[in-house]
């Protein structure tokens, strides 16, 4: 009989929390479904239950509210598995932990505001924010896997070097932007036709209409809706203009030069200490007065300068391995 896993993970368009969390836990889910059977445990946001059954995986749901070790445990009951992969914003559990180990359950969080209550087996974080890898709450009986180096990909692209002009300019704000930055980036850009634009939207994007009203009739805008091929897109690009999520890393990997537009209050560390580490571009919290200015600024400084691009490609290529993936299935005995 196949062994049972759990991965308890929320997402969608939801403050704090978006698509990103879900995104990891099906690349490891793809793997792992080779050994286990896999099981989802999620709260009812409907965008991110949605994209999780589409994916073939079963799913079992819980209040938006409940937060409760006792939730988790009938769960566990239920299934009896052996492992139980975490992946939340914050993850509030503390005596599941301990029910685990009594269990022989092994667990694995992933974390990545230094939020992790209670001891799992490991814990893994890929940030490379010092304050959102502080863990001196936590027992010894939690092994730490910390940085950059832990950041997950799949199969990424070749890197693409160079080009000498900038001409693409891609606008990606996550899986769900509940801050709404793409259309208002959109609107910055319908002042620079000299650029290509191309426009990614989510799968749990919903201003569908905004953006597509704002294309209209314009040849040099391209909208993309939850392109499977994204990395190989990205890859492609002379200039991203990006939330401080999943996408960071990824641009970091293929040296592309970002404007970094954080769309909450984390975000916005990650992103001034991305622009520190890279010598990208950080706009900081979107500002109707300033944002749209710094966003052209940035832009414009991009494209009359080959020597930075080059710098920003070099330095973002030394923060992602590409092997994070191979490294946590060895973590997990697969």
């Amino acid at each position: 009989m196949q062994k049972r896993l759990l991965f308890r993970v929320d997402g969608g368009k939801v403050w704090g929390v978006s698509m990103g969390h879900i995104k990891r836990s099906l690349l490891l889910a793809d793997k792992l479904s080779h050994t286990y059977k896999i099981v989802f445990i999620m709260k009812k946001y409907s965008d991110g239950v949605k994209f999780v059954t589409q994916k073939g995986f079963e799913v079992e749901t819980i209040d938006i509210d409940d937060n409760n070790d006792a939730s988790l445990i009938k769960f566990s009951d239920k299934y009896s598995p052996a492992k139980v992969i975490f992946d939340l914003y914050s993850n509030p559990y503390t005596t599941f932990f301990d029910y685990a180990r009594k269990k022989q359950i092994q667990t694995i969080v992933f974390d990545i505001l230094g939020k992790c209550c209670g001891s799992p087996d490991i814990l893994i974080n890929d940030s490379f924010i010092k304050e959102f890898t502080n863990y001196s709450q936590l027992s010894d009986k939690t092994k730490m896997y910390l940085g950059p180096s832990y950041f997950i990909m799949d199969n990424p692209p070749s890197i693409i070097p160079l080009k000498d002009s900038v001409r693409n300019v891609m606008i990606t704000m996550g899986g769900s932007d509940p801050a709404g930055l793409t259309v208002k980036i959109l609107k910055v850009m319908m002042n620079t036709v000299n650029y290509h634009t191309h426009v990614v939207l989510g799968p749990a994007f919903t201003e569908h209409k905004s953006i597509y009203n704002i294309a209209k009739n314009r040849e040099f805008i391209k909208i993309y809706e939850n392109p499977l091929n994204f990395l190989e897109l990205l890859s492609s690009q002379d200039v991203v203009i990006s939330a401080a999520g999943r996408t960071l890393c990824e641009c970091a990997y293929l040296g592309r030069p970002v404007i970094v537009v954080p769309s909450i209050e984390h975000e916005a560390k990650i992103s001034l200490e991305y622009a520190r580490l890279t010598g990208s571009f950080d706009i900081g919290l979107w500002n109707e007065e300033v944002s749209p200015n710094k966003v052209i600024s940035a832009l414009n400084k991009y494209a009359n300068s080959y020597t930075l691009r080059e710098y920003v490609f070099n330095y973002s290529m030394g923060l992602i391995d590409g092997l994070a993936l191979e490294r946590i299935m060895t973590l997990l005995g697969t």
